[in-house]
Parts: C-alpha cells; sequence; structure tokens
C-alpha cells in the first residue's frame, strides 16, 4: 500500500468516525427531556469527565508552546538586527508554536471559561439563566461554526498530506501539512468541549449534580453541586 492509499483510507476511517461522532452532538437535548433516565444521566456524566480531563491534560502540554514561541521570535530578531542572520527555520518555527497555542489551546481555554465574552448581562444572570445561554450557544454559534470548519478544512487537509506540503522556502520546516491539519483539529477539539459544557448546562438545568471539574478549574456556573 503507498502513501496516496494510506491518506485515503485514513481519510474514510476518520470520516466514518466523524458520523458516529455526530449522534452524540444531540446528547444534551436529550439530557433535557429524559432527565430521569439514569442511563442517559450516567452517560453525560461519563462523557462531561473524559472530555474535561484530555482537553485540560492537552492543555496543560501546550501551554508551554508559549515560552517557546516568545524565545524563538525573540532570538530571531536579534539575530537579524545584530548579526543580520536569518534562519529560516527558527523563523518559521514560530508559526507552529502560535498554531499549537491558538488551535490546540482553545478547547482547554473553552473549559477555563476564559474566552472573551462580549454579553454584558452574562455576569448578572442566575446558574440556569447561564445554562439556557451556554445551551443554546453551542447548538445556535459553536456546533455550526465548527462543523462547517471541519467540513471546508476536509478537502485541502487530505489533499496537503497527499502532497506532504512542506514550506515555499526550499530551507523552510516542511511539515506545512501538519500546521493545516490544526484546524481540522481545532474543530474537534471545540466541538467536543462544547458538548461538555452543553451537558453540564443540561444538568443544571434539570437540578442533577455534575461532575467536578479538573483541578484548578473553577466552577463554570455557580452554586453548581457537584457529584
Amino acid at each position: 500500500m503507498d502513501w496516496g492509499e494510506t491518506i485515503n483510507l485514513l481519510a474514510r476511517f476518520l470520516n466514518g468516525a466523524g458520523w458516529v461522532f455526530l449522534p452524540f452532538l444531540a446528547l444534551p437535548f436529550l439530557s433535557l427531556l429524559l432527565s430521569e433516565n439514569g442511563f442517559v444521566s450516567r452517560l453525560s456524566a461519563g462523557i462531561i469527565r473524559t472530555i474535561d480531563t484530555i482537553l485540560h491534560g492537552i492543555g496543560e502540554m501546550v501551554k508551554w508552546a508559549l515560552p517557546l514561541l516568545v524565545l524563538t521570535v525573540a532570538f530571531s530578531v536579534f539575530a537579524k538586527v545584530i548579526f543580520d542572520i536569518t534562519w529560516t527555520k527558527l523563523f518559521e518555527s514560530s508559526q507552529y508554536f502560535h498554531a499549537a497555542v491558538i488551535m490546540l489551546g482553545a478547547a482547554a481555554t473553552l473549559l477555563m471559561n476564559q474566552h472573551v465574552r462580549v454579553d454584558v448581562f452574562y455576569d448578572r444572570m442566575t446558574p440556569k439563566q447561564k445554562a439556557q445561554v451556554d445551551l443554546l450557544g453551542f447548538y445556535l454559534l459553536l456546533m455550526p461554526v465548527c462543523l462547517t470548519l471541519l467540513w471546508a478544512a476536509k478537502s485541502y487537509t487530505r489533499f496537503a498530506w497527499l502532497d506532504q506540503e512542506g514550506s515555499i522556502a526550499p530551507d523552510g520546516i516542511p511539515f506545512k501539512y501538519m500546521l493545516m491539519t490544526t484546524i481540522a483539529v481545532f474543530s474537534v477539539m471545540m466541538l467536543a468541549q462544547g458538548l461538555s459544557i452543553s451537558l453540564r448546562a443540561a444538568k443544571v438545568l434539570n437540578d442533577q449534580p455534575v461532575p467536578e471539574r479538573p483541578k484548578k478549574v473553577p466552577p463554570l456556573f455557580h452554586k453548581e453541586a457537584a457529584e
């Protein structure tokens, strides 16, 4: 099996996995309707714990790309200004570190509830009102945007891997196809974290206890009772 066949096979597998995952996006809505169903409650709690633990761990690893980003940019500038030396790989590595921080750390930032909010009324809302906002925001905003990004990224990411696309500079980093893949990974991670938050919101609306957040992660809704 050559490289092209391997990539096409992997693409079909990931596409099938995506369709299998898609029905889980309806679970928060089902949790609202089937609040007394023990299986649905246990399933949603398990999904919340799994997603939060995995994405929090990824965020803890990705954050170390920040000092590397600062160091590579500073060193590149000093080398160019003081010694008139330019290393293409070093300069381009800052783009990779930047992409890692933004694209791979966005879901962990959402978990920490640190994304910028423009809603001046949110902080004054009750826990159930906040849960309603987050649940509707997942279905009306986050999910459509992430699914659109994922669909748009599918084709050019596949072709980038088939062509082993690299830097346009001959002495640059030859892994541009991995950089482009972060768009699809970002979409999947944001969908997963949005699902976790909306499941928590459903439990708050149903007056059910919610799973504990990862260590050092503040509560999402005030006065929420932990399991």
